[in-house]
């Protein structure tokens, strides 16, 4: 059965990427993860491609009531991963896009929490992300779990100077190597304001399965290049 798993992702990811055109496909599910993508070319001489890897919360998050908060119940929340080129053309009437052209590349993760809420530069949020580490490619929850040295625990802080919305927020920690792709699961707390002594402190909790997100990032991966870019403007053309 294991055997057959595998086969199975291996041929899927295969199709994907095969199919990853532009006019043809927008949006690719893999498992319960999700990756959509935007290509532009626009007239002046900038081509955009951003590829976004999504997987929604799962019922964990909610169980037993954890949140302090109600506002968000109601909403389900999403751990997105998005690479972002943008080719620049110093020569607006060549609209041909060459691999050898200057090519800003930027990637983050955020959380989307689906609830517009405003803060104050003086109300800064924390976040801690709990990963469990992958044991097998069979359970997500194995018999390993709990044993010490499986968790590994990040912490950070937002909204330092400036105002914040917790609808959707960079988590910058997830950035570090590897750190999702020897994981299957996270937990994340949000926890805001910080520090405030003149009204409660609400604790927002999301807990999502890595095991679809991570091959989703790693299809992101392959498809966020220059080369991938110019292949696009070919086809649009």
């Amino acid at each position: 059965m294991k055997l057959i798993t595998t086969l199975l992702s291996t041929l899927l990811v295969m199709t994907i990427s095969s199919a990853f055109a532009a006019d043809e496909v927008s949006t690719v599910n893999i498992g319960s993860a999700e990756v959509s993508y935007n290509y532009q070319l626009t007239d002046t001489g900038v081509a955009i491609l951003a590829l976004i890897a999504l997987v929604p919360e799962t019922n964990n998050s909610l169980r037993g009531l954890k949140n302090t908060d109600r506002r968000r119940l109601g909403k389900l929340g999403q751990l997105i991963y998005q690479c972002k080129l943008m080719l620049y053309k110093p020569d607006k009437s060549n609209r041909s896009v060459d691999a050898k052209d200057p090519v800003l590349i930027s990637k983050n993760f955020s959380l989307f929490t689906g609830v517009n809420l405003q803060l104050a530069p003086a109300e800064r949020v924390g976040i801690q992300a709990q990963l469990l580490q992958a044991v097998d490619d069979d359970s997500l929850f194995t018999t390993s779990l709990g044993e010490r040295g499986m968790h590994q625990r990040m912490w950070e802080t937002l909204g330092e100077t400036t105002a914040i919305n917790l609808k959707q927020f960079n988590i910058n920690v997830l950035n570090a190597t590897d750190i999702i792709e020897t994981s299957e699961s996270i937990d994340i707390v949000v926890r805001f304001p910080v520090f405030q002594l003149e009204q409660p402190v609400s604790q927002w909790s999301y807990n999502f399965n890595l095991k679809d997100f991570k091959q989703a990032i790693r299809h992101v991966d392959e498809n966020c290049t220059s080369v991938r870019l110019v292949e696009l403007s070919k086809q649009k053309t």
